[in-house]
């Protein structure tokens, strides 16, 4: 007796046989075309004994890895199994032939894998607990949760003086994780130190050290000390959240050595990474009156986009993809995002006081 046969006079014996099967589509959008047999020239016997081939078949080899589908492909007159790759086929291949079913009864297709699609953690996503690199909300604007830190052991985190309602001074600006539509006020703003007049500020201007202010948590908010979100990959430009960094102890130095490696995670652009190009420069802002002392500007050898609106608060930190000193905060960059400037760590301490990081 054919071996295909057998298979099926047991299934018939078990009473597994049945002569219901979904209906196929006659060719998948994405599936390559398998010829078709007129419906009609298949008789139900015929049909009977692939449905007892299927329903024989698929529990052991679906249990194989790297399977993806079993059907009973009525259109194409076969058992059709659906692999991830070549090599999954090969054990689809020797637990078919230990099942006694013909290689005239079946069909195997490289296909993609079916995942859920409940959606990637991005970075601006809801994060539990806060960690920095991630999507913040105030008033009508996005920023960048820059890192978290703890002042007179308070948990907060630092992002820009701009990010808040009025940049300087504390008026108590409320914060949300990704978005208000959460209803949950994340943190307040309790640190941002007024802007000057005078002295080496330029006339007409209003002048700071670091673009930086201090949030703190609000009761039951759970944060993360030293951990920055980090993506999938620098200047790539995802937003795909796959580990974190880790930061060590921050610099303590205001000027940055040309050709340091300096790199951020921003809600825009994700993880970027760059050199420094121009360190300790007084800066001014486009727009504005606002003039900042000692700024660092970084940029990519390569030209990569390393910037882009909503990455204001980024944390900056040196070299590597696991532990990283923290060098300080982004706030700015150029018109065609191919440079940020960044406020050190050193400055930004001076003006909202010790900061524990880590």
């Amino acid at each position: 007796m054919h071996q295909s046969h057998k298979l099926v006079a047991r299934l018939v014996a078990l009473g597994t046989i049945t002569l219901a099967a979904c209906q196929d589509a006659t060719q998948s959008p994405t599936a390559p075309v398998v010829p078709q047999t007129p419906q009609a020239a298949r008789s139900p016997q015929a049909q009977a004994r692939l449905e007892a081939i299927f329903q024989g078949a698929s529990p052991e080899v679906m249990a194989l890895p790297g399977t993806v589908f079993a059907d009973n492909d009525e259109a194409a007159g076969k058992v059709v199994f659906g692999v991830e790759n070549a090599n999954a086929a090969i054990g689809v291949r020797q637990a078919l032939a230990r099942l006694g079913v013909d290689e005239t009864d079946y069909a195997i297709e490289v296909t993609a894998p079916i995942v859920m699609m409940q959606g990637t953690t991005t970075l601006r996503s809801e994060f539990d607990p806060k960690v920095g690199g991630i999507q913040i909300h105030f008033t009508r604007y996005l920023c960048t949760l820059g890192f978290n830190a703890t002042a007179g052991g308070v948990p907060s985190f630092i992002t820009n003086s701009h990010c808040t309602a009025t940049q300087g001074g504390v008026e108590g600006t409320q914060y949300y994780q990704p978005t208000s539509s959460t209803g949950e006020v994340i943190a307040t703003e309790v640190a941002d130190p007024v802007y000057v007049k005078g002295g080496a500020c330029p006339k007409g201007k209003k002048c700071r050290h670091s673009d930086a202010s201090r949030a703190a948590y609000a009761p039951g908010v759970a944060s993360s000390l030293g951990t920055i979100a980090r993506t999938t990959g620098a200047n790539n430009g995802s937003l795909s959240v796959n580990g974190s960094f880790t930061l060590t102890s921050p610099s303590t130095t205001t000027n940055f050595a040309v050709g340091t490696v300096a790199q951020k995670v921003g809600r825009t652009t994700g993880w970027t990474s760059g050199q420094v190009t121009r360190s300790c420069a007084n800066t001014s802002v486009s727009g504005s009156t606002v003039y900042l002392f000692c700024q660092t500007f970084v940029s990519d050898p390569g030209g990569a986009t390393v910037v882009g609106g909503g990455d204001s608060g980024s944390a900056v930190f040196g070299a590597g993809t696991s532990s990283v000193q923290l060098l300080g905060i982004l706030w700015g960059g150029s018109s065609d995002n191919k440079s940020f400037v960044f406020s050190p760590f050193a400055q930004i301490q001076q003006e909202l006081g010790t900061l524990t990081v880590r």
